[in-house]
């Protein structure tokens, strides 16, 4: 009988968290327990039994897919997010130019110029992170 039949352990018998977690993460790791899709005893001629668990893998196909195509939208996403940043440190960086051009006093000039200098840093810094990673748009 043990041939046939394994010993049910504790995590065969855990309930799948799709049903109550639906977007959870770590569902890449899931997978049927042996017993459910195990074909001999107690299994109808019909074949209904193998047809349910061919449809429990197609949902899984399914899902595993769709996790995939969200996965590779974010990484689009993230990527043109960087290149955003980028951009946008570099406009705060020339905003900053023309407010150091313009500025009368001493003092908002000196203020301004170390703005320009942080902005220049923060792009500079942002350009040598993401290289090779962000989108050129």
């Amino acid at each position: 009988m043990l041939a046939t039949y394994k010993v049910i352990s504790a995590s065969d018998l855990s309930v799948n968290k799709d049903v109550t977690e639906e977007n959870r993460f770590g569902q890449g790791t899931d997978s049927l327990p042996w017993f459910w899709r195990m074909e001999g005893a107690g299994v109808d001629s019909s074949g209904t039994w193998m047809e349910e668990c061919r449809f429990f893998s197609q949902v899984n196909w399914l899902k595993a897919k769709a996790r995939y195509c969200r996965w590779k939208e974010e990484l689009e996403l993230v990527k043109h997010e960087m290149y955003w940043v980028v951009k946008w440190f570099q406009g705060e960086e020339l905003e900053w130019k023309r407010r150091a051009r313009e500025s009368v006093e001493a003092g908002l000039k000196a203020y301004a110029e170390r703005k320009v200098l942080l902005y220049q840093r923060f792009a500079e810094d942002a350009l040598q992170r993401f290289q090779g990673k962000m989108s050129a748009m």
